[in-house]
């Protein structure tokens, strides 16, 4: 496949991973790609040797310094760690031996080369596959808004000169190194700044790039995991007071109190995050599974008919994980105890040929169950096991 069609795959692949938090598109990649002198005379050599079926003719040719274009996309496996499939490409001249003779001594000596005094038309394309590291792991300050980071990846590169005369190409294995800082702007829009060195193994020379991009995030960046709240422990009841009399004190009783709770949130078309109206209920929610420890939830996602089948299976996973993740991050629950499963269209609650009815089928349906054990007087002791049974909408 040839690159350029991998790079507009990256651009069509966007929009149907904004259901998952933490993807990141960049659209445009600017840089300055630079071949240090010793890395010319390298390209000058290759190029000579390869020519003409292997054997030696003059007038070799070297990409000169140009700048770079690129495009990526990417996503955050932690808050503090990013992987992306990256395409490149320099549109550079090739500039041949400007004194057009061969070697001075050997068996081509003096020979004359071909094509002397303009610059040829070049291509550099790169394909890379590389992991963004910030310094976040070590700080733990992931609220900053300015995050320094390694990289390191490697792919593939193919150098084309194509001129009447002159047909040059050179297909290798690279190898990339580099650092930079991520300017956070807000929640969806990051700046990134780094400085880049590239190694072409096959050739065995350095190359050097400055790049600058605006990086898109979509579904919002990941958040680390909020840590668990301790429980307190319930303080006993204090000893019943004897009275002097001959009647025995009514001991107290533990019951067991069961909890059947039910969450219903409804999203906008194609998103997945939980609208101002509807955290209250999450809220709710999270208050009853910090009071009965043992309650777990079954957090279902589900979406109209609209659009592709494949997106609609991650959309309403992301809806599920959406609920999850609030009450893990803001609330502390333990994730151990929430269940999450996507439905697409496949369970709706209204018919999906109304507007009205998709709005219905574009939701999240938890059901909350548990129980605990509560100590009681004597004589409050009722008279069936009590429940709890709550509905939020």
């Amino acid at each position: 496949m040839k690159l350029t069609r991998i790079a507009l795959a990256l651009l069509v692949a966007a929009p149907f991973a904004a259901a998952n938090a933490g993807v990141t598109v960049t659209p445009l990649m600017l840089g300055y790609h630079w071949y240090p002198e010793d890395t010319q005379d390298k390209m000058r050599d290759e190029a000579l040797l390869n020519r003409g079926g292997g054997g030696f003719k003059p007038n070799g040719v070297a990409l000169t310094d140009d700048l770079s274009v690129g495009a990526a996309i990417g996503l955050e496996l932690t808050p503090w760690l990013q992987a992306e499939v990256e395409y490149q490409q320099t549109k550079a001249d090739a500039q041949h031996n400007e004194d057009n003779t061969g070697p001075k001594t050997g068996p081509f000596a003096n020979t004359t080369g071909f094509y002397p005094g303009v610059p040829y038309d070049a291509k550099h394309e790169t394909l890379s596959g590389n992991l963004i590291a910030t310094t976040d792991v070590f700080t733990g300050n992931y609220d900053s808004k300015i995050k320094p980071y390694g990289l390191i990846g490697g792919g593939y590169s193919r150098i084309t000169v194509d001129n009447p005369g002159y047909d040059y190409r050179s297909y290798d294995t690279i190898g990339n190194l580099g650092a930079g800082v991520l300017w956070q702007l807000n929640d969806a829009l990051t700046l990134r700044t780094e400085a880049r060195a590239t190694h072409n193994f096959d050739n065995n020379w350095w190359e050097g790039q400055g790049i600058a991009a605006l990086q898109v995030v979509l579904g919002g960046h990941l958040k680390p995991a909020a840590p668990v709240a301790p429980v307190e422990p319930v303080a006993p009841p204090p000893p019943p007071v004897v009275e002097p009399t001959p009647e025995p004190t009514p001991e107290p009783q533990q019951l067991t109190e069961d909890l059947k709770m039910e969450l219903r949130v409804f999203f906008d078309t194609n998103k997945s995050n939980i609208k101002e109206q509807y955290k209250p209920e999450v809220a709710k929610v999270a208050q009853k599974l910090q009071e009965y420890p043992n309650a777990t939830a079954m957090i279902e996602g589900h979406t109209d008919n609209t659009g592709p089948r494949k997106l609609n299976e991650r959309l309403s996973v992301a809806r599920a994980n959406s609920v999850k993740s609030m009450l893990v991050s803001q609330y502390g629950i333990d994730g151990s105890r929430l269940t999450t499963q996507g439905y697409a269209w496949d369970r709706p609650i209204a018919p999906n040929n109304t507007k009205e009815g998709r709005a219905m089928n574009r939701r999240v349906y938890a059901v909350i169950t548990g129980s605990r054990t509560v100590t009681v007087p004597a004589d409050q002791v009722p008279t069936t096991a009590p429940s709890t049974t709550a509905t939020t909408q």
